[in-house]
C-alpha cells in the first residue's frame, strides 16, 4: 500500500505512528491546506511528497490508496475525488453525512474497481474478532449496554461562543457521529442492523447534540448506546444473555479486556494485542486490497451503510 493522507489533526498522526512497523503500508504523499503544515506532517514522518492542491495529490501515480480524516461534510467529495483516480480510499468515521452519498461510494468504487472502507478499528481488533466467536455461550441476548464518553476541551470552546468542526451541524458534528459511532458499530457488527431505534440527545443552542443515548432495537433484547463529549464515565460494553454475561473493557474503543461470566465463574478470554490500535485496520485492509477480496469488501461495506442508515434515522428523531 502506498498510502496518501488528507488532514494532519491527532488521528493522522496517530495512524502514522501505528503503521510505521507494517512494511507493506508506506506513507508516499500527504495533503493539508496550508504548506506549512503538509511540511511539518511529512518531516515528522519521513513522507517525501506534500501538496496544497487536491486535483494534484489525486494525480500522484505512486499513490494508490487515500486515507481521509477532513472533516465529516467533506468526506464524500474527497472519497469520489479519490475514486474517480482509481485510489483505494480509507475514510475516517463517520463515513458519510447520509446513507445515500454511502451507496454512492460503494456505486463509485465498484464502477472504478477499487475499494471503500470506513475507518473503525475496534471491528479489526483481536479481541473483538475472540469476543465475537464466544457469544453464542451467553445464550439467547436479552440486554445490551454501552457507553463511550469522554469529556472534550473542544465543548469548553463551545461554551465560551467557540464552535469548531466537531460541534458545528452545518460539519455534521456532535457527539451521535463523533463517539457513539464506535457503540453503533460495535453491536451492529455483531448483530446486524437493529429493527427501530430511537435516540435522545442533549442538545446546545446551535442544535448539536454533546450526548445521547441511542436505544437499538432488536428481535428479543434492546441494546442501548450512550456516548458523550460532555461528561467522562465508565466506558463499557455489557453483553446479557440468559446463560451470562460478557463485560468488555476499555469499551467499544478499545476492547482490551473481554470477560465472560457462565454459571458464576467468570473467565478472561481477552488475547494479546501487542501492536497499535488502528495498526490492525490497516493489516486487514491491505491484505484486502492485495488479495482483490471484493466479498468482505461488500460485507464491511454494507455494514458501513448499514450504520449511516441508523445514525442519519437517529438525527432525524433528535431533530438534528
Amino acid at each position: 500500500m502506498k498510502l496518501g493522507t488528507i488532514g494532519s489533526g491527532k488521528i493522522v498522526q496517530e495512524m502514522l505512528r501505528a503503521i510505521e512497523p507494517i512494511e507493506d503500508v508506506t506513507p508516499v504523499a500527504a495533503y493539508s491546506r496550508k504548506q506549512e503544515t503538509a511540511d511539518e506532517l511529512a518531516g515528522e514522518f519521513q513522507i517525501p511528497k506534500t501538496y496544497t492542491s487536491l486535483e494534484s495529490f489525486f494525480a500522484d501515480e505512486e499513490m494508490d490508496t487515500v486515507y481521509i480524516a477532513s472533516p465529516n461534510k467533506l468526506h464524500t467529495k474527497q472519497a469520489l475525488q479519490a475514486i474517480e483516480n482509481k485510489k483505494h480510499v480509507i475514510c475516517e468515521k463517520p463515513f458519510t453525512p447520509t446513507a445515500k452519498e454511502a451507496r454512492e461510494l460503494k456505486e463509485a468504487a465498484k464502477q472504478n474497481h477499487v475499494f471503500v472502507f470506513e475507518a473503525i478499528p475496534t471491528l479489526f481488533l483481536p479481541n473483538f474478532l475472540e469476543l465475537s466467536e464466544h457469544i453464542e455461550q451467553l445464550g439467547d441476548i436479552r440486554l445490551i449496554q454501552s457507553n463511550y464518553s469522554q469529556y472534550s476541551s473542544r465543548y469548553d470552546q463551545l461554551k465560551a461562543g467557540e464552535v469548531t468542526n466537531m460541534f458545528d451541524p452545518a460539519f455534521a458534528g456532535g457527539a451521535l457521529a463523533d463517539i457513539n459511532v464506535y457503540n453503533l458499530h460495535f453491536v451492529m457488527r455483531l448483530f446486524g442492523k437493529p429493527s427501530e431505534v430511537i435516540y435522545k440527545a442533549n442538545l446546545f443552542d446551535n442544535g448539536v447534540d454533546t450526548s445521547g443515548i441511542a436505544l437499538l432495537s432488536y428481535p428479543g433484547f434492546q441494546a442501548s448506546c450512550v456516548g458523550a463529549k460532555d461528561t467522562t464515565g465508565e466506558n463499557f460494553v455489557s453483553i446479557q444473555g440468559e446463560k451470562g454475561y460478557m463485560y468488555i473493557k476499555p469499551g467499544a474503543n478499545g476492547a482490551k479486556s473481554v470477560k465472560i461470566t457462565i454459571d458464576g465463574k467468570t473467565k478472561d478470554i481477552s488475547v494479546k494485542q501487542d501492536r497499535a490500535r488502528l495498526s490492525y485496520e490497516f493489516i486487514h485492509f491491505n491484505r484486502m486490497i492485495n488479495k482483490k477480496d471484493e466479498k468482505t469488501f461488500e460485507e464491511l461495506i454494507n455494514h458501513t451503510i448499514a450504520v449511516a442508515e441508523v445514525l442519519e434515522e437517529a438525527r432525524s428523531q433528535a431533530g438534528m
